[in-house]
């Protein structure tokens, strides 16, 4: 028995992980299995401070999973961006609305994704005001998601251009201390399109250039402006 399973290991080999094209196909782990095909489907995480040669993005992890094989070596795809929980604490202080949400999403090419924005102002928000500011953000996202490719999405995560696009249209509405997306992932579906979350908003993208709706952002901003300026 101790013989057979000595010829199993010695018949194992070690085999590299590489990133995509987007971090340049640098070696990111290693994989002991017998054939390469095994290594088909591991997932493994790495920091983006060592992908980006960053240290500013050390809070940031991405997650890969294996989805072909080259020679001997392991290709990966993008499957995921995570704030490290730490500092996503570090984020919240007193005084302040913080908006936590999560929801699912389809990407143009079909790809369904759980997304979990964090947005915090410079002060408290009172509840109705808050309620659709958040119902803002979702619409926004959903809406520029589904116009885009889901390596275009993840490429401006990375870039930091997709929270910077947020952070510049809601600044405008009410001073934002943070606003970052903490989580963006692929989320399996067996059946049927993306569905919402309890947090999602009933009305979908395609609604979103209907008048009701551009009549509730506009309502949603007056009230955001007054509740801004009886602070003042």
């Amino acid at each position: 028995m101790a013989q057979e399973q000595a010829a199993k290991l010695k018949k194992k080999q070690w085999y590299h992980i590489v990133a995509p094209k987007q971090f340049d196909e640098v070696v990111i782990g290693e994989t002991l299995v017998g054939e390469p095909s095994a290594m088909l489907g591991k997932t493994l995480s790495h920091s983006l401070m060592n992908l980006a040669n960053d240290v500013k993005r050390q809070n940031i992890n991405i997650h890969f999973k294996i989805v072909g094989v080259d020679g001997n070596r392991g290709i990966t795809r993008i499957v995921g961006y995570e704030i490290v929980h730490s500092s996503v604490k570090r984020f919240v202080r007193r005084n302040s609305e913080k908006m936590d949400l999560s929801f699912t999403c389809e990407t143009a090419d079909n790809f369904h994704l759980r997304i979990k924005p964090l947005v915090i102002t410079r002060a408290d928000v009172k509840g109705s005001v808050a309620a659709k500011m958040r119902n803002m953000i979702v619409q926004m996202l959903v809406k520029t998601v589904r116009k885009m490719n889901y390596d275009d999405v993840m490429k401006d995560l990375i870039s930091h251009k997709l929270q910077s696009d947020m952070r510049a249209t809601f600044s405008k509405i009410y001073p934002l201390k943070v606003c970052e997306i903490r989580y963006a992932g692929i989320e399996e579906h067996k059946h049927g399109p993306a569905q919402p979350s309890a947090e999602m908003p009933k009305q979908r993208e395609a609604e979103a250039g209907s008048a009701e709706v551009k009549e509730e952002k506009a309502e949603a901003m007056e009230e955001i402006k007054e509740a801004q300026s009886q602070k003042i």
